[in-house]
């Protein structure tokens, strides 16, 4: 899931850029109680590019060795798509540790702006409302998103806050029901936000869409929606850039957070986990992701560490 150029960032490689913007509102945690890192094993991520996917890698991506939990991406880099990696990802799943303060198995499932240039070159006609059911649920959008001549109706209107709202929620009710998943229900999806050219410039049009499959993903399932737990991934710079200041009330405040920092060590992945800035003003940072070589490790507390933090 790490950025490994134009193609990457196009088909899903969840990637990550080391610019810093913290929040002015945020703050940094606690330091748990002491933990010996060495002896805690990392978790891994993996999608797309550890089989052959439709947009064409050339070599596969490495699986870690018996990682402590992993998190499988859903789409083949692009929301509303499927993908073929995901049969042997959770095969992969089979073989973890344990040990962690993160469940086994999650998910991720990418989120963006579908009518962007770089979107469209992957997915010419991408799936769009026109109007607020999703089906068979009438998806009610927050007053927040509204617009002067239509209200929290959705009509359509490729550039219509109301409808990125719908169309986030299609969104998680896509990935929620690919072929193969293992109870949808009962495991986290993360929402993936990176890759700032392929949002809008509307930076309340961009919250939108993740707020949609936010709801969705949380709302219980007598009520049309998923009915799991979420969290948000990202790093700061293309966090700020491309959802900026939250809107008053936005429930992607106090989310769990999945903090990607690039190429670089267990001990400053630790570092951050511990002592770096969430997203959000009251974000609580979960994970941690560096790129060893080849492959995307992940950090988390210990299992029975989790208490120690806020």
């Amino acid at each position: 899931m790490i950025l490994l150029g134009a193609i990457a960032v196009l088909a899903g490689v969840v990637g990550v850029q080391l610019a810093i913007a913290a929040p002015e509102a945020a703050r940094p945690r606690p330091t748990p109680t002491a933990i010996d890192w060495d002896a805690v094993r990392p978790g891994a991520d993996a999608s797309w590019p550890s089989c052959t996917p439709p947009h064409g890698a050339t070599r596969t991506m490495p699986l870690a060795d018996r990682p402590a939990f992993v998190v499988v991406g859903v789409n083949d880099g692009l929301p509303g798509t499927t993908s073929a990696c995901i049969e042997r990802e959770l095969a992969w799943a089979d073989a973890t540790t344990g040990g962690s303060s993160q469940p086994r198995l999650a998910y991720y499932v990418m989120a963006a702006d579908p009518w962007t240039a770089p979107e469209r070159k992957w997915v010419p006609h991408p799936f769009w409302p026109a109007s607020n059911a999703v089906g068979g649920v009438a998806v009610a959008v927050p007053a927040a998103f509204a617009s002067d001549a239509h209200g929290t109706t959705c009509v359509g209107g490729h550039a219509e806050r109301a409808c990125a709202y719908v169309y986030g929620w299609a969104m998680a009710q896509h990935a929620a029901s690919i072929p193969g998943l293992r109870s949808p229900a009962r495991h986290r999806f993360w929402v993936d936000v990176e890759a700032e050219r392929t949002w809008s410039d509307d930076q309340r049009f961009n919250q939108a869409v993740v707020e949609g499959m936010v709801a969705a993903f949380t709302t219980p399932v007598d009520r049309g929606g998923v009915g799991t737990t979420t969290g948000v991934y990202s790093d700061h710079g293309e966090w700020s850039r491309i959802i900026g200041r939250l809107r008053n009330g936005s429930p992607l405040d106090g989310l769990d957070e999945w903090i990607a920092i690039g190429r670089t060590t267990k001990a400053k992945a630790v570092d951050a986990l511990l002592h770096d800035w969430p997203l959000t003003a009251n974000g609580r940072i979960r994970m941690v992701q560096w790129l060893d070589g080849r492959i995307d490790r992940d950090i988390a507390l210990p299992a029975g560490a989790e208490a120690a933090t806020p």
